[in-house]
């Protein structure tokens, strides 16, 4: 049974501010340097990325959850719903092979056709936004589509780390490529590289991460000893993704609903707006972005671990792990938003700031949409830790309706950016915000009031043994 220490969960701090807050630390050089126009382009690039990296499906999130089931011993996969556990609950390295087989050729199909994407589509809809400088500002974008390919093709290695509860060493690796990515950034920014030196080092730091993340897995896990025949290895892939891909699917079309839901906005922005407009919303987004994921950094720690008690069916440690992170996660984004909407403007008058954030009512309303947001994904990430996907179609119904009505409140509407921010809201508050955390309070014998009843009880425990 996978057990996460205190080590594993300072290590994931320490990794994931560095890989959450990497853009907010070099943020005083980004605007201080590039001009507003610039800004809204390199959020644009962002924006386009993690549309195409929408053809992961649903892949990264399926292999940790079934790296962890393996690597505690299922003796083979399901569709749905958790699998039966060995009698010993030792790793089961014949499946735990099948599953790297099969995602590096997942990941080969998905890069190659996310490349072609960010080539053929995504190329034409960057020179339609600049108008001068237009060789330069394509070839950041050719690199920055490289970076996308690559990290696409090696991106199966950091959630294979996670999955075997190497939660420590995953974010060691995190620490490494994001200390390297800040100071060569801030280096070459200082020196004028501007948009292209920024897709470099997007590059440069993806990759490492990747390989290292390769490196430690492959010798944590003492997996090489089973690398020994590939063929027959080989033919049992097909059969594995049968059994991975009714999940991976609907986690992967989940994603494209998160997507219309959460990334959109910037992009029809972009389009009604302008790049002017773009920028702040993109820096508003990016500084709410870091806030929701360091709320969530303890659940994240904690993941392994959480669906580990409920397979081995310890349902009391499982729930007061569960309310001590979704409780430290509701404190840290209320508190974090606040902080943003009182201190951020101040902060970028401060730096001298070439943009700006949206003015201080659309930030709070948006504030509002995204703590409801970062709080039903979390439930929802639960549901999905027991290997199933049930909130498809509202995923999906509701990122169309998100679309539907920006474009409603673009066209007919004198709102701006406030009627594509409340959109968002509007539609998510009829459903996903507040279904999927019933569910799963009503699943595990719970309601909102004992979680944060038990999250206290335990935070004030914590706190008097460190006071003490």
């Amino acid at each position: 049974m996978i057990k996460i220490t205190k080590e594993d969960v300072i290590w994931n701090y320490a990794g994931s501010i560095l890989n959450l807050g990497m853009n907010v630390i070099i943020l005083p050089f980004v605007l201080r340097i590039l001009s507003t126009e610039e800004l809204g382009l390199w959020y644009v690039f962002g924006s386009i990325s993690a549309l195409v990296s929408l053809l992961d499906f649903g892949f990264s999130p399926s292999i940790m959850r079934n790296i962890i089931y393996a690597w505690s011993g299922a003796d083979k996969l399901n569709k749905e719903g958790t699998p039966e556990m060995g009698a010993n609950m030792r790793p089961n390295y014949s499946l735990m092979v099948n599953l790297i087989y099969a995602s590096k050729r997942i990941y080969l199909i998905i890069a190659t056709l996310a490349g072609l994407l960010l080539l053929f589509l995504g190329t034409p809809y960057i020179h339609s936004l600049v108008n001068y400088d237009v060789n330069k500002y394509l070839f950041a974008w050719l690199i920055y589509s490289i970076a996308v390919f690559l990290n696409l093709y090696y991106s199966y290695w950091n959630p294979l780390l996670k999955g075997i509860g190497a939660i420590k060493e995953a974010n060691q690796v995190q620490v490494i490529s994001r200390v390297i990515y800040l100071v060569l950034t801030i280096l070459g920014l200082s020196l004028g590289g501007g948009i292209l030196w920024l897709s470099i080092m997007y590059l440069v730091s993806g990759l490492l991460l990747r390989i290292i993340s390769k490196f430690l897995f492959e010798r944590i896990s003492n997996i090489r000893d089973y690398y020994k025949n590939d063929t027959d290895y080989s033919s049992n892939i097909k059969e594995l993704l049968k059994t991975i891909w009714p999940n991976a699917k609907k986690q992967g079309l989940v994603t494209v609903g998160a997507w219309l839901i959460t990334k959109s906005t910037t992009l029809l922005t972009s389009y009604f707006y302008g790049l002017d407009e773009t920028a702040q919303l993109g820096l508003s987004l990016q500084l709410y972005g870091f806030i929701g994921g360091f709320s969530g950094l303890l659940f994240n720690s904690y993941a392994p671990e959480i669906i580990s008690l409920k397979l081995g069916g310890n349902f009391v440690r499982f729930k007061k792990l569960f309310a001590r992170t979704i409780f430290i996660q509701w404190i840290v984004s209320i508190m974090g938003c606040l902080a943003v909407v009182i201190v951020g403007p101040f902060a970028l008058k401060i730096i001298g700031a070439n943009s700006s954030l949206l003015p201080r009512p659309i930030l709070i309303i948006l504030g509002i949409i995204l703590i409801l947001e970062w709080n039903h994904s979390t439930f929802a990430t639960l549901i999905t830790l027991t290997n199933r996907v049930p909130f498809l179609a509202s995923s999906l119904i509701s990122g169309v309706g998100i679309v539907f009505l920006s474009l409603l409140m673009a066209k007919f509407t004198d709102l701006g950016v406030l009627g594509l921010i409340l959109s968002q809201g509007i539609v998510q508050i009829m459903y996903n915000n507040w279904y999927w955390p019933r569910m799963v309070c009503i699943e595990n014998e719970t309601n909102i009031y004992q979680l944060a009843k038990y999250g206290l009880i335990d935070v004030f425990i914590i706190v008097r043994r460190i006071l003490s």
